[in-house]
């Protein structure tokens, strides 16, 4: 009898490693996420309209809808995850989550860690706002004012001269950076309007996406749009390149995905929804 214990014993223990949710047997990402049966989607919870918590506590938003449609049209659930946005551009997730439905500019700098899905969801210009108590209503009033960004953002990258980085084709770029400038970097682009709200005076001016001016104007924030968008910004599903598994199948999957929603109008629904226009369309 003593012969069969110790063979036993193992199957035991292989039985009780697959009862309590032992280690993946799937060989790719995607393979992992379905058999979980729950995709971990990295976003902002501090950034209306693409993602915030309502008053529930509830994710709510443009990139939080896209990501549940993405979710849905894989067959799992969501989970969202709220790591610092210079976390998630700097690749190297360990694991941690799956993919950024974040609102992420496709750049030559973040292409050398993430990988993207193909085509973007969606584009938005890039703007400046001041607060109306400064009087800036132009670009030209920007030359020596500091100005206020999210950190890590494609905004500093452009507003520090670094056009390399951004890898934007010519077309995307309509002015070119003030000069003199200082910046002033803050966790969330969104943090700068709420900062000038709250009474800041470091800063008048920030800039950050068209979208998340018109979001704070809507909502009283006094603050007014500064001349015209200055870029414009291909926002893309993002994974990351050094993933525990490959990724390849997911990132595939997931580009068909996107195309699908452009094509059956969801993501033209999803923008009229959350930003009242469709910005689902690559400007020309």
């Amino acid at each position: 009898m003593k012969k069969f214990v110790l063979p036993f014993l193992l199957l035991c223990m292989a039985l009780l490693a697959v009862a309590c949710g032992g280690e993946s047997m799937a060989d790719d990402l995607l393979g992992e996420i379905q058999e979980r049966g729950t995709i971990r989607v990295s976003t902002d919870a501090n950034y209306e309209p693409q993602s915030f918590l309502d008053d529930s506590g509830n994710f709510v938003g443009f990139d939080i809808d896209v990501a549940t449609e993405i979710a849905k049209r894989l067959g799992v659930e969501v989970e969202f995850i709220t790591p610092d946005w210079d976390l998630i551009t700097a690749g190297n997730w360990g694991g941690q989550w799956d993919m950024s439905v974040g609102s992420m500019t496709v750049t030559t700098g973040r292409q050398e860690v993430l990988d993207f899905a193909n085509p973007p969801y969606y584009y938005t210009p890039a703007q400046f706002a001041a607060s109306a108590a400064s009087g800036i209503t132009t670009l030209d009033q920007l030359n020596d004012q500091a100005i206020c960004v999210g950190l890590s953002t494609t905004y500093e990258s452009w507003l520090n001269g670094d056009l390399d980085a951004l890898g934007l084709p010519e077309t995307s770029y309509y002015a070119t950076a003030p000069t003199g400038i200082s910046i002033v970097p803050l966790q969330s682009d969104n943090e700068c309007a709420q900062q000038i709200q709250a009474g800041r005076t470091e800063f008048s001016v920030f800039l950050t996406s068209q979208t998340v001016v018109d979001a704070a104007i809507r909502e009283g924030v006094p603050v007014v749009k500064v001349g015209s968008p200055v870029y414009s910004e291909n926002l893309a599903v993002a994974f990351d390149k050094n993933a525990p598994l490959s990724n390849v199948t997911l990132v595939a999957r997931v580009n068909q995905i996107i195309t699908e929603m452009h094509n059956d109008g969801t993501l033209s629904e999803l923008s009229l929804k959350w930003f009242g226009e469709d910005l689902t369309q690559a400007p020309n």
